[in-house]
């Protein structure tokens, strides 16, 4: 049953009745298929008209950015729910044909066409005034590139970089923007907490959306996942410093959020009642995941709104 198509406005209602809070950036963390958990407060927010004027994401968090951008609630839940069953998604199939254990440009690119499985609504995308930043990794100078709204105005553009921001090292193949070659966005100084560049330009409050609970810190690298990393990106040892660096970078990034929520200068969503990994596959699992996402949401939302003043 399609949930979102009975409950929540169309893009191009929801973009002519929206309110933007002027003062509050949303942030968007990555974490795969756990983001189904965390669509249901996209379509919430977007179920309570809120907008934003700065929304930042990264790897599969900047999915959230352009669903929630387009005010797309649909969207947003089949992304991580539904899109699971098309067989071009991904699997060992897929990855032992170079494609990526996630079909990268069949579901970052291909999709979004007019004629794709899920249509991206690039005109309500644009008619939102959000300032909008994409977080991504460029491997060939060692360092993170964010993305605008005005250099992803076109599908053409928009794909390729919602990929590289979303490129996991070793399970999807890199991007090449620019005659550069680009991974995954977590790979920089934040860690995967893309809630710096909101801050650099000026603001002061933040909602940031995690896919990991509260207690969560994460362990470090493999050695097993350094020996690949140092065989498949050979060219580029940028990659394996930033996945060596993420535990302790991401660790840190959430201290100060958490910090900053003691302040009252953040709102920090996380997971209570999330048990899936970033490469769940089930369907079923990934919807009880959103339906629990939702409960959780419709929860939060008083104490949401009283911070951003609603």
């Amino acid at each position: 049953m399609k949930e979102t198509a009975e409950h929540y406005p169309t893009p191009e209602e929801s973009i002519a009745t929206m309110v933007t809070i002027d003062d509050t950036a949303l942030v968007f963390e990555g974490g795969g298929m756990r983001n189904a958990y965390t669509a249901a407060l996209v379509n919430r927010l977007i179920a309570e008209g809120i907008n934003f004027p700065h929304i930042s994401g990264v790897s599969a968090g900047s999915s959230h950015l352009c669903n929630f951008t387009s005010r797309d609630a649909q969207r947003s839940h089949d992304t991580f729910v539904d899109l699971v069953e098309d067989p071009e998604f991904g699997g060992l199939k897929h990855f032992r044909k170079g494609h990526g254990y996630f079909n990268a440009e069949y579901i970052y690119q291909q999709i979004c066409y007019p004629d794709g499985a899920l249509p991206f609504n690039m005109d309500a995308f644009l008619a939102n005034p959000a300032t909008t930043r994409v977080a991504t990794f460029n491997a060939s100078r060692g360092q993170v590139r964010w993305f605008s709204k005005e250099e992803m105005s076109t599908l053409d553009t928009l794909g390729p970089i919602i990929r590289a921001s979303s490129t996991l090292p070793i399970l999807m193949p890199p991007v090449e923007i620019d005659g550069d070659t680009y991974v995954d966005g977590a790979l920089g100084p934040n860690g995967g907490l893309p809630f710096d560049q909101p801050l650099r330009e000026g603001y002061r409050k933040l909602l940031v959306v995690l896919t990991r609970p509260r207690d969560y810190v994460k362990g470090p690298m493999p050695a097993s996942v350094g020996a690949l990393l140092r065989t498949a990106y050979r060219q580029f040892p940028s990659v394996f410093e930033g996945v060596a660096r993420r535990p302790d970078r991401y660790n840190a990034g959430r201290r100060f959020l958490f910090e900053l929520e003691e302040r009252g200068q953040a709102y920090v969503f996380a997971p209570d009642n999330l048990w899936i990994n970033n490469t769940e596959s089930r369907r079923e699992r990934l919807e009880a995941t959103y339906r629990a996402g939702l409960v959780q949401a419709v929860r939060e939302m008083p104490a949401i709104k009283a911070f951003l003043g609603l």
